[in-house]
C-alpha cells in the first residue's frame, strides 16, 4: 500500500552569494548529484521506458545511493534507481524513480531580492526571508506506506548536507571570480590606454608595445619599420629580396639588383653585406679578401 506525502524546506542565503552562482550550480546535474551525501556512484544513460513524453527529453541518470537502516551504520545497504533532470528559469526540476515502488518529484527554486532590486510578496506560513536570496526545495513523493516515514527523515537529512555544500560551492565560485576580476584590472591599470587597441602612443610616451630581441648583429622586433625601413634593412635575408628591401621587389633574384657585387670565388652568389652599405664600425670579412686555401675549389672547373 503507498503513500502520497509532500515536504517543503526553505533555507535563507548568505549575503554575497549571486543568483547566477547558485542557478549555475542548480543547473549542473552532475555536481546536484555529487553534493548529496548518500550517492557513491552515477552515470547518464538513456531515457527508460517508463519516462513519460516529457520526461523523455530530460537528461537522464543511474545514480547509487548508500542507505543505513539502522543508526550508525550498523546495516547498511545500496540502492540504485533512475533520475531524470529538467532546467527551469529559476531553478531545477527531478524526478527519481526507485525500488519499493519509491516515486519522487523534486522542485528547486531560487527566489528572493538583492539590495537594489524591487521585493516581492512572499508566501506566507513557510518562514521564507523577506529580505536576500532563497533557496527553496519541494518534495512530493509516492512510497510504501511502512517505509514513508524512513524515507522521508533519509531525504531531508541529506537534502539538508547537500544545501550547505550548494552554499559553500557558491561561495567559492563568486571568490574565485572575483579575485579573476581584480586580478585583470590591475593587469590592465598597468598598462597605457593604448597599448591594448594597438593606438600610437602620445606624445613623450615610451612605446611599450614593442619588443625587441637582438641576437648578435641581427635585429627582430615587432615594429616592421626596422625589418623594411630605415638602416636595418641592409641586414635582411637575401633570400627574400622583397622582404628585405620592398623597393626592389621587382626583381626575382637577389643578384641581379643593380647594386648586387658578385663574388669573385663565387660567381652568380651575392655578399650578404657589402662595404658600402655596413656602418663603419661593422667588420665583414668578405670572400675575396680570405687567403686562398689548396682545397679551395675552382670555379672554373666542372665535376661529373
Amino acid at each position: 500500500m503507498s503513500k502520497k506525502s509532500h515536504f517543503t524546506t526553505v533555507t535563507a542565503l548568505p549575503a554575497g552569494i549571486t543568483r547566477e552562482t547558485v542557478l549555475e550550480t542548480l543547473h549542473n546535474h552532475v555536481a546536484m548529484i555529487d553534493l548529496n551525501p548518500l550517492v557513491t556512484e552515477r552515470h547518464p544513460i538513456k531515457p527508460p521506458s517508463e519516462a513519460t513524453p516529457e520526461e523523455y527529453h530530460c537528461q537522464w541518470y543511474s545514480v547509487t545511493d548508500k542507505v543505513n537502516y539502522l543508526p550508525g551504520g550498523l546495516y547498511s545497504g545500496s540502492v540504485t534507481f533512475n533520475a531524470c533532470f529538467h532546467d527551469l528559469p529559476d531553478g531545477l526540476q527531478s524526478h527519481i524513480y526507485a525500488p519499493m515502488g519509491l516515486n519522487m518529484k523534486g522542485r528547486w527554486t531560487l527566489g528572493g531580492s538583492l539590495p537594489g532590486e524591487p521585493r516581492q510578496a512572499v508566501e506566507i506560513g513557510l518562514g521564507v526571508p523577506k529580505t536576500g536570496l532563497w533557496l527553496r526545495e519541494d518534495v512530493e513523493m509516492k512510497v510504501n506506506v511502512v517505509m514513508g516515514g524512513f524515507v522521508k527523515k533519509t531525504t531531508k537529512k541529506a537534502h539538508s548536507t547537500l544545501v550547505r555544500r550548494l552554499v559553500e560551492k557558491a561561495h567559492i565560485i563568486d571568490a574565485e571570480t572575483h579575485n579573476t576580476g581584480l586580478a585583470e584590472q590591475t593587469f590592465q591599470d598597468s598598462y597605457p590606454p593604448d597599448y591594448h587597441s594597438g593606438g600610437t602612443p602620445a606624445a613623450g610616451m615610451p612605446y611599450q608595445g614593442r619588443r625587441s630581441m637582438r641576437s648578435g648583429s641581427g635585429t627582430c622586433s615587432d615594429d616592421q619599420s626596422v625589418v623594411s625601413g630605415g638602416s636595418h634593412d641592409r641586414y635582411s635575408y637575401a633570400s627574400n629580396p622583397q622582404v628585405a628591401n620592398p623597393s626592389n621587389s621587382s626583381y626575382s633574384d637577389y643578384s641581379q639588383r643593380p647594386d648586387a657585387k658578385t663574388s669573385t670565388s663565387y660567381p652568380g652568389v651575392a655578399p650578404l653585406f657589402s662595404q658600402q652599405s655596413h656602418p663603419a664600425n661593422f667588420a665583414v670579412e668578405l670572400p675575396s679578401q680570405r687567403e686562398s686555401s689548396p682545397m679551395e675549389l675552382d670555379s672554373t672547373q666542372r665535376y661529373p
